[in-house]
């Protein structure tokens, strides 16, 4: 996909297995954990469960397609947690 048209800029795309992957580093503790507590509600309405890893200033989000193609769900989530940051994160 050219990185003009590409939805979803900071975010690693992976074949195989399919999967997006994504770091976000915050200034304090407090920031990353209001980060994770957004990320959960938009999985929760999404359906659709990232793995976190994170410490206590950032999160690394794996969106796992389940073996299949990375689809439009997981681009619409992966845009959808991009929009809980500000673009300088």
């Amino acid at each position: 996909m050219p990185e003009d048209n590409n939805p979803i800029p900071h975010w690693q795309r992976q074949d195989l297995p399919p999967m997006l992957t994504r770091r976000f580093e915050f200034e304090t503790y407090a920031e990353t954990r209001h980060f994770l507590d957004g990320i959960a509600k938009l999985a929760e309405e999404a359906r659709l469960y990232p793995n976190l890893s994170f410490g206590k200033t950032y999160v690394s989000v794996t969106i796992d397609a389940d073996g299949k193609k990375v689809g439009p769900d997981c681009v619409a989530l992966a845009q959808k947690i991009d929009g809980l940051v500000s673009p300088a994160t």
